[in-house]
């Protein structure tokens, strides 16, 4: 039987010397390859994260349509009713008014799909990865737990045959220190002779329970125990490994179901809030043009403008003191007036008004434009001179103008005055004798020029010149005082200038 195991199991050469029935510990305690369930621990772990990625994702997915809810709701607020001046709009379905309407529901719809959403990943998606988490976690402590305990095992018989394996290590080196000798015995069997025995006595006699062939059946007892022990712990490691394999498949539907479910809450949210969307275009897109500016232009057809009526025109508006005698102008009409410069005669609006003055316009048929006159002279502060002899229609006006504002442009000048006809430069020039402080009998020339140009044209005199004395002398017709009725001669008036006939330049 000992050569029997020796043949099968190989014993090799103990350390303190060559025996054939003795074997090293270093293949009867084999060398630990890995931890296996260390190594499966660790990759439930790896799936344990792996999950709690995916819960967190989907947590915060829940936190962010929560967010969106509230976001929604302040949304909601920007089209709350009532509509500032909502009474401009119909409140008939399809105007804005029911366009807004359609806008508040949809939103009030979308805030409530994202609560909606909300609640369902919180109460159906969270749950299976919750619980998937804890099978996890379970799962690694009984890979752990398990393990523990038939290591301990595997630990403890690998101890005991090492132990034997060093006793028998000891006796079968204290067997070669007393020296032997070995003969074939019949059979081939190894027979071993120890010499000394019967010499020396009991002092060379071993007790039975030290006896190297029976420290080697108890090694071979315990190592069998052993290898029953890393038998059961190996067969229980791979049952375990098997299971994971299994477990993990379990995982995975697992999580495919979780996100199954996640979709399934998600997407319809997404797809429920693009038909709301949906609508509020659509709604929109259906607006007519005039639905509203008809329905607007019916409700107040009362202030509106209508198209059919006739615009308004300056001559049929009425206002206050329309018409007073102050307004009424005594005369008016267009004249021609010699320029300054040019010298050449240029036809103006003029007007002599009940105020005295005679006033100089552009255009007096315009009145979009500054109504303010160009040229104003105040008669009473004039001179006028006599009418030219017919058929020419000149006379000659000594004045300043009294609307300038510029000192420069406010001194006295002569304004040289002709009508298209001797009578109508008649009527011009009795009435605004009657309004002038001052009138002479000095009719201009043909062609009058004035004292300030420099030289005259040929054939032409130069017009009559005028100052104011304290006494009145030949050639003034009369003194105006409130523009009517005449002075003798020779008497004084007073606060009117007179002009005497001496101070009159002649040709």
């Amino acid at each position: 039987m000992a050569a029997t195991l020796s043949q099968e199991d190989k014993q090799p050469t103990l350390r303190q010397g060559n025996t054939f029935d003795s074997m090293t510990s270093e293949e009867a305690i084999p060398v630990e390859k890995g931890d296996v369930a260390g190594l499966l621990v660790e990759r439930l772990r790896a799936w344990k994260h792996a999950v709690g990625y995916i819960e967190a994702y989907v947590s915060h997915t829940e936190a962010a349509h929560k967010v969106m809810a509230k976001e929604y709701e302040k949304v909601l607020k920007t089209v709350s009713e009532p509509l500032r001046e909502g009474h401009h709009f119909a409140q008939d379905i399809g105007g804005v008014a029911s366009f807004f309407e359609n806008v508040r529901t949809n939103t009030q719809a979308i805030t409530q799909s994202h609560h909606e959403t909300e609640r369902a990943l919180k109460t159906h998606v969270l749950p299976i990865l919750g619980r998937l988490h804890t099978e996890i976690k379970d799962r690694s402590k009984q890979i752990r737990s398990a393990s523990e305990k038939s290591s301990k095992s595997v630990t403890k018989a690998r101890n005991l045959t090492q132990n034997h394996i060093e006793l028998l290590g000891q006796h079968a080196s204290g067997f070669d220190s007393m020296g032997s000798g070995q003969s074939t015995a019949p059979g081939g069997l190894a027979h071993i002779t120890i010499p000394g025995t019967h010499s020396h006595g009991n002092g060379g006699k071993l007790k039975p329970d030290v006896d190297p062939y029976i420290l080697q059946r108890g090694v071979l007892h315990r190592l069998h125990k052993q290898i029953i022990e890393e038998n059961n712990h190996r067969q229980d490691l791979l049952g375990v490994q098997n299971q994971m394999q299994q477990f993990e498949a379990h995982i995975v539907q697992t999580i495919q179901q979780a996100l199954g479910s996640f979709y399934e809450h998600v997407g319809a949210q997404a797809d429920k809030q693009k038909a709301l969307y949906g609508d509020i275009i659509a709604a929109g897109q259906k607006l007519p043009p005039d639905f509203e500016w008809n329905g607007f232009t019916t409700r107040h057809a009362d202030v509106l403008i209508d198209p059919s009526s006739p615009a308004r025109s300056i001559e049929s508006v009425q206002f206050p003191n329309q018409g007073h005698r102050s307004t009424k102008a005594l005369v008016e009409g267009t004249l021609n007036r010699k320029g300054k410069v040019m010298r050449s005669y240029s036809a103006a609006y003029y007007v002599v008004t009940p105020s005295k003055y005679m006033h100089e316009f552009k255009d007096n048929d315009n009145y979009s434009k500054d109504p303010s006159p160009e040229v104003s002279l105040y008669l009473p502060d004039c001179t006028v001179g006599a009418l030219s002899k017919s058929p020419d229609a000149k006379f000659i006006i000594s004045g300043k103008d009294a609307g300038s504002t510029v000192k420069a442009l406010s001194t006295k000048h002569d304004y040289a005055f002709k009508a298209a006809t001797h009578e109508e430069a008649a009527k011009w020039h009795q009435i605004i004798s009657v309004c002038a402080g001052l009138t002479t009998n000095e009719s201009p020339l043909q062609s009058p020029i004035s004292p300030t140009a420099s030289g005259a044209a040929p054939g032409a005199a130069t017009p009559p010149s005028y100052s104011r004395t304290s006494t009145q002398e030949l050639g003034v017709t009369h003194v105006g005082t409130n523009g009517a009725g005449s002075a003798p001669a020779e008497s004084k008036v007073s606060g009117v200038p007179i002009v005497a006939a001496g101070d009159v330049k002649k040709p």
